[in-house]
């Protein structure tokens, strides 16, 4: 690969970010008509779901080092954290200071995510370790995301604002009877969706895969993915509500069917990809029977307590709740 073209590449990323930074200040003081509101929301919904791939993607190109992805991982850690504790511990989450510091602390968990992904990536030797690594990643999140008793599901459950903190926003436009100057939000995606698309970019650019054809695919797959989490999130299937779904498993299986003739696994490849798969499927049909059980012992839901953020809602009532993948 041209060694300026992969170095553009950072570049771009870094491009990338700081629009999505100055944005995220200017719409946190927008307030548009309602229908108006409705239509910029789902506007920026596309942005900050396919600009931040797009981001990941282009600093894939880049030859990266341990030492790089360090520094990226630590640089991200410190902006992400020291930006949200300052907005929210400090300044109370208001004003523009917190507003300009929430916009900061989401462009490090870019750069710490990607960072984490270009580390993983390097202990990547093997083009064929792919598949199993899809497969596992993809049946371990639904079993943490499906199981009631999942460190994801009662994090976004019983701690919220937790969740809401390490994950990357998707914002939205005020209506005309909100407030503007804070941070309105749509739907969250979690880091370790970031984090895992940039490990597959990296490995993918490192071993020569189908680089272009696999992000053409990935970003309507999940702009799709969130479309059904907003506007279907009420919807409870076996136990299982589509508010939240595990993005791991369509990340997971675009990489591998977009990527499926570069892979030549010996026999024993084969037997423990076999084994691995069978032990995804396992993980992801364990979460679903405890989910589906959860739902026939379940008992009405309490109201939730004072001061616990709860789910945002977009100014009009008949579209979707924010939501997190």
């Amino acid at each position: 690969m041209d060694q300026a073209r992969a170095e553009r590449g950072l570049w771009v990323f870094a491009g990338v970010a700081a629009v999505l930074f100055a944005l995220r200040i200017v719409m946190a003081y927008l307030s548009l008509p309602l229908a108006a509101a409705g239509l910029a929301s789902l506007v920026a919904t596309v942005v900050f779901v396919a600009a931040p791939i797009l981001a990941l993607f282009s600093a894939a190109r880049f030859q990266w080092t341990a030492l790089h992805g360090l520094f990226f991982l630590v640089g991200g850690v410190i902006a992400h954290a020291g930006g949200y504790l300052l907005a929210e511990k400090v300044l109370g989450g208001r004003g523009v200071g917190a507003v300009v510091l929430l916009a900061f602390a989401q462009t490090g968990l870019m750069f710490w995510c990607l960072g984490l992904g270009a580390l993983v990536a390097q202990r990547i030797t093997d083009r064929n370790l792919l598949l199993p690594i899809a497969l596992f990643l993809a049946g371990f999140d639904m079993f943490l995301v499906f199981s009631p008793t999942g460190p994801t599901k009662m994090l976004v459950q019983q701690k919220p604002e937790v969740f809401q903190a390490v994950a990357m926003s998707v914002p939205r436009v005020a209506g005309p009877e909100e407030a503007v100057g804070a941070v309105q939000a749509l739907a969250y995606v979690g880091p370790a969706d970031l984090f895992f698309l940039a490990m597959f970019f990296i490995a993918l650019f490192k071993f020569g895969m189908r680089t272009r054809e696999t992000l053409v695919a990935i970003i309507p797959v999940l702009l799709a993915y969130l479309v059904v989490v907003l506007y279907l999130g009420s919807v409870r299937i076996g136990g299982v509500s589509l508010a939240m779904l595990p993005a791991l498993l369509p990340i997971g299986a675009t990489v591998l069917l977009v990527n499926v003739r570069e892979f030549r696994l010996t026999t024993q490849e084969k037997v423990s990809t076999a084994i691995v798969g069978v032990l995804a499927v396992g993980m992801a049909l364990l979460g679903l029977v405890l989910a589906s059980r959860q739902k026939s012992t379940s008992q009405p839901a309490p109201s939730p307590k004072v001061g616990v953020p709860v789910t945002p809602e977009l100014p009009d009532s008949s579209a979707p709740a924010g939501r997190g993948l």
